[in-house]
């Protein structure tokens, strides 16, 4: 009889337990701290790298213990300059965070030591890291499967209303778990990259990728009429055939919806693995 995690706990494997293993890797020469948590099992099991947003206040660590339940080990990190790992935080260093992570998840030594196939690593971001899921995806093609949950689409963003008073605003009040950086340079690296950030000039490449996409229609910090249903319709209109479309009553962190997130990745990393 199969266990549903996000309600239930699987019957203990005393003999390979889930646990919860601190890790540092290294990113453009700065050390980033993360963990991994380790589904119980022989092994070895797909592995999910979670990525955080824009400051990351919210982690999902609720959706990251529902996926280890399901059998899945989970990575989570904190970008360069970020909660306390080191370096300078910028957009671009996000970027290459995440295929750092890659790597480190991918030598044989960490397969051998956290049980981790290293040939189903599936990416799942909220907000900027769902924008670094599907940037990622694009770049690292061994990467097929991909989720951005309210998904928020730098390039087309800095091509709006990026100069606004309200945006400069909540991007100083975002600064706090932040080192290296200020509001106004954070703008202006989103401006002298928008056109290359744009998800919507990589459609094509995406639409190759069994892809996740989840928007709140509550949703203020990413809306989903300029961050969302572009994206969407632009996957549609390459032929994507393997896109999940779903957009549920919420706000931008799904604050009241947390089962409900946890049930839609749920079934979605149900179906990459029947693939």
């Amino acid at each position: 009889m199969k266990v549903d995690p996000i309600r239930n706990d699987p019957v203990p494997d005393f003999n390979h337990p889930a646990t919860l293993v601190p890790v540092t890797f290294e990113s453009g020469g700065e050390q980033l701290i993360g963990v991994i948590l380790q589904a119980q099992g022989e092994g070895p099991h797909p592995t999910v790298v979670l990525l955080h947003g824009f400051p990351g206040y919210e982690k999902n660590f609720d959706v990251a213990h529902v996926i280890r339940r399901a059998g899945w080990n989970v990575l989570l990190f904190h970008y360069r300059g970020s909660w306390g790992s080191q370096g300078s935080y910028s957009f671009g260093n996000c970027l290459e965070d995440v295929l750092s992570a890659l790597t480190f998840l991918r030598t044989k030594k960490v397969c051998t030591s956290y049980k981790i196939d290293a040939q189903n690593i599936v990416l799942i971001g909220h907000s900027l890291g769902g924008f670094c899921a599907l940037m990622t995806a694009v770049f690292d093609p061994p990467i097929c499967s991909v989720a951005s949950i309210a998904g928020f689409n730098i390039g087309y963003f800095a091509q709006t209303d990026v100069h606004s008073l309200k945006v400069k605003s909540f991007f100083e009040e975002s600064l706090p778990p932040l080192c290296g950086t200020y509001a106004d340079q954070l703008i202006a690296e989103a401006v002298s990259c928008a056109e290359r950030w744009n998800l919507l000039n990589y459609c094509r490449p995406l639409s190759e990728c069994s892809l996740l996409l989840v928007g709140g229609s509550r949703d203020e910090t990413a809306p989903i009429g300029y961050h969302h249903v572009p994206l969407v319709r632009r996957l549609q209109n390459e032929g994507c055939e393997s896109l999940t479309d779903i957009i549920i009553d919420a706000d931008h962190l799904f604050s009241d919806k947390r089962v409900t997130l946890s049930e839609i990745v749920f079934s979605w990393l149900q179906d990459q693995c029947k693939k």
